[in-house]
């Protein structure tokens, strides 16, 4: 494994000839691409309906669709109708499907329906597929600043839980084109899931089943989520990491006298060093090796300030420039141990304890791999060590890490709409974030995968004071339209 600047110093120039990366700035076009008369006419329609698109986002924010508690079900059915009279209005054709039944606060009910939705069937077009979700974590109010149920403009800065969702900018788009007796110029289809709050579950199951007919024909998949890193320039993301959950448990034995607290801490000890390097044995070799191109790409990210998080660092990270800690949160596996879980019952049994140790996952490290190397490494070192006590390593949750390549025309497309309505050069990010739902399509549907994020950074999707602003909502939304058009250019290569 190749680690930063390697092939670096600080006063270096990397030479960009990479395959991958190196073409990408080398044939790097101008900043400015005329908007076309047809987007013209959508942009237009998008400026003059603003109000109109407002309060439609005040009546998604009002639904507590809230899928991990039972208290909410209500809310999240009536979230579900909402959606479907919004298809009918679109004269889309959809299906509700129902995937299965999951335990809620001890209750076994159904998991809430998946839609798939699709617009348009033209074989001269490109087909697009456009995941979406639409439940909500529950707020907790103290963290709040405003009521999380209403939409509330603080600043040209709307407030509210769901606001960052994309859901009626996709619904608005769409309108557009209708309202102006203008066709599409993609074929849409949709997949609209209320589960991603609770690991999506069910839809790893479901999505094989339509794979060899509604989902047949499709370019590619686009996913607006997430936030750009600054608040100033416009971002795409290309990957995100994976994780893998461990969780280690020892129980005192009666043929050993050693605290078992001791064990805990030599078995932690092992696994990685003070300055988070991982010390497990042959780790490394399954990371991708990282190029200068690739350096290149990092160095030309703009809108990040180090100096912003520079404080809160450990004091070997706080020297480090921009590619350095960028790669550190996205590009390179790491580890974190969790405190100790110990018994809090009224028992008081403390021969047991326990820890989750997570372990970031990057490009081309394999989860059941990692997994083999983990709890081999484990058990070493209880027989190293001779441990006496019992201990156990267990799997509690895994996610893959996510890459592609933005070379692809679909992130070239996503780039122009970008520049269209922008006038920037989006950057080209990861997320130190895994995500169950982008995995899953990556793996059932096998189509390359764009994830175009419309909400600036601060906008907190997911979380305590999730907004999003009023240039964002709207411009978004426009970047929707450019997107469907620019797709609509690419040339499929000769056979």
């Amino acid at each position: 494994m190749v680690y930063p600047h390697t092939y670096r110093t600080e006063h270096s120039e990397t030479i960009t000839t990479n395959a991958v990366y190196g073409e990408y700035y080398a044939a790097k076009t101008s900043k400015k691409i005329n908007i076309e008369p047809d987007l013209l006419l959508i942009l237009q329609y998008v400026d003059s309906n603003r109000l109109q698109f407002l309060d439609d986002l005040a009546e998604i924010v009002k639904f507590k669709s809230v899928s991990g508690k039972l208290q909410y079900r209500d809310d999240v059915d009536r979230m579900i109708s909402f959606t479907e009279e919004w298809l009918k209005k679109l004269q889309m054709k959809y299906e509700c499907f129902n995937i299965g039944h999951y335990l809620l606060d001890g209750k076994k009910v159904p998991i809430p329906s998946v839609i798939l939705a699709s617009l348009g069937n033209c074989i001269d077009k490109k087909t697009v597929c456009v995941y979406l979700h639409l439940d909500v974590p529950e707020p907790d109010l103290a963290d709040w600043t405003t009521n999380p149920w209403t939409l509330t403009n603080k600043n040209n800065v709307f407030f509210g839980n769901g606001t960052a969702c994309p859901l009626m900018m996709w619904f608005h788009v769409i309108q557009a084109f209708q309202k102006s007796d203008m066709p599409l110029p993609v074929n849409v289809k949709f997949i609209i899931e209320f589960m991603n709050h609770e690991n999506s579950l069910g839809l790893s199951a479901f999505l094989p089943t339509r794979v060899q007919d509604f989902f047949a024909g499709i370019y590619n998949v686009i996913l607006c989520e997430s936030e750009w890193i600054g608040g100033k320039h416009p971002c795409l993301i290309y990957g995100c990491v994976g994780m893998i959950h461990f969780e280690i448990a020892i129980t005192q034995s009666e043929d050993s006298k050693v605290d078992i607290k001791e064990d805990m801490k030599a078995i932690v000890n092992s696994l990685v060093d003070d300055k988070e390097q991982i010390l497990i044995k042959h780790f490394g070799e399954y990371v991708e090796q990282i190029t200068p191109d690739e350096e290149k790409v990092y160095e030309n990210i703009k809108d990040f300030d180090a100096d912003e998080i520079r404080d809160s660092l450990p004091d070997f990270k706080k020297p480090w420039d921009q590619v350095k800690l960028l790669m550190s949160f996205w590009r390179l596996p790491s580890i974190h141990v969790h405190e100790n879980l110990e018994c809090v019952c009224d028992k008081k049994d403390f021969s047991k304890i326990k820890k989750v140790v997570t372990l970031k996952l990057v490009p081309r490290q394999v989860v059941d791999k990692v997994e083999k190397l983990v709890k081999a490494h484990v058990k070493s070192v209880v027989k190293e060590n001779n441990i006496k006590n019992t201990v156990t390593c267990e799997t509690l949750d895994s996610k893959r890490p996510w890459f592609e390549n933005f070379r692809l025309p679909c992130y070239n497309a996503a780039r122009r709409a970008v520049i269209q309505i922008y006038k920037e050069d989006p950057n080209m990010i990861r997320e130190s974030r895994a995500r169950k739902a982008v995995t899953v399509l990556d793996r059932v549907l096998e189509k390359n995968i764009v994830m175009l994020p419309l909400a600036c950074r601060g906008s907190n999707p997911g979380e305590a004071n999730e907004n999003i602003s009023s240039r964002n909502y709207y411009e978004g939304t426009k970047v929707i339209a450019a997107y469907m058009f620019q797709t609509s250019y690419i040339k499929d290569a000769a056979v």
